[in-house]
């Protein structure tokens, strides 16, 4: 399918409407302004253009989700489609999975996007609702799609925030057999959201990855909660106060507390998840990254099993092999809801 039929189809049959917007142009010939964008959805991109005699709307940038708007019939040119404008769609809408709108660009890995829309698809009603609320603003949801979990710990490279949430939900969702009163929507969007606080907790300055006054100041798990609340607040649909709780309290639980200090142990059942899960993610990277990243071969030698690399013996061969495995068998309950 052509671009220009991807969009027509989807400006008649979608039930929204609705574009990534990737690049945006625009030019003034003298009389009226030529602009062009770049559109996605789906997995498809198709180019738009139009003529205004005004400034188009000034908040039309790169990351937002628009609609285009026809005044008749398109018209096909050159490879792009004629429509009379691109409206800003400011309210989010629950009905829109926003992962089938994170363009090549954003994350190069589909296939790890398919598993986050899978997941995505899971929530009830309410809880993608907040999701979209709270990610609507397409620049802090390209944070949370390109940005890094860590600056020098696990994930700490391109997309590893995304990477880490997304299997983390995974993992919970395979351990919420041992626990019969787990909520599967709450395990699904603490894994998802647990450390997407960190998409205004971190910023590029010089080519290396800092802190901002926000992370140093107040860390990922106030902003996520202050998310959280500002969202529910703005959800039409009602998101019911114990499935609130149950989420702010995966989110913000501790190992072990002192009682003075305000904070609370993990209690519920997704707490209890997304704390094992949270370090089995961050561990399997990490013991992945070592192997790939090991020293000189001259200096691994295996005795027995065990590997020694300058002196230090380490299980790295059988702890990533584990790993693996546990990771394929998180991962196939999530394709066989899928398919």
């Amino acid at each position: 399918m052509n671009s220009a039929n991807t969009l027509t189809v989807a400006a008649t049959s979608a039930p929204i409407n609705a574009y990534r917007l990737v690049a945006l142009h625009r030019r003034h010939d003298g009389k009226k302004y030529r602009n062009s964008a770049l559109l996605y959805r789906d997995g498809a991109t198709t180019e738009v253009e139009w003529a205004s005699t005004t400034l188009p709307d000034t908040r039309l940038k790169p990351g937002a989700i628009v609609s285009p708007r026809f005044c008749h019939t398109p018209i096909v040119g050159c490879g792009s489609m004629e429509v009379s404008r691109l409206v800003l769609l400011e309210r989010p809408e629950a009905a829109i999975n926003l992962f089938d709108m994170v363009p090549e660009s954003w994350v190069a890995n589909r296939d790890l996007l398919e598993r986050a829309s899978v997941l995505w698809n899971e929530l009830p009603y309410y809880f993608q609702a907040m999701f979209n609320t709270i990610f609507w603003c397409g620049e802090r949801f390209k944070r949370y799609c390109v940005g890094q979990s860590s600056i020098r710990n696990h994930h700490a490279c391109t997309n590893g925030n995304f990477e880490h949430s997304v299997e983390v939900a995974e993992i919970m969702l395979s351990l919420l057999h041992l626990y019969p009163d787990g909520d599967r929507g709450v395990a699904i969007v603490a894994g998802l959201l647990h450390d997407a606080g960190k998409a205004d907790e971190y910023y590029e300055r010089g080519g290396d990855t800092v802190l901002s006054r926000r992370g140093c100041l107040l860390g990922h798990k106030v902003t996520i909660v202050e998310l959280i609340a500002v969202a529910r607040e703005k959800v039409r649909v009602g998101i019911p106060d114990s499935s609130y709780l149950s989420l702010v309290h995966a989110l913000t639980a501790t190992g072990s507390a002192a009682a003075y200090t305000g904070l609370r142990d993990a209690k519920t059942p997704e707490a209890k998840l997304l704390t094992h899960a949270d370090r089995i993610s961050g561990n399997a990277q990490l013991a992945s990254h070592e192997t790939q990243s090991s020293p000189d071969r001259a200096s691994v030698q295996k005795r027995g099993g065990v590997i020694s690399m300058n002196g230090k013996q380490q299980h790295s061969k059988q702890r990533l092999h584990g790993m693996e495995e546990l990771l394929r068998s998180i991962q196939s309950p999530i394709s066989k809801v899928s398919a």
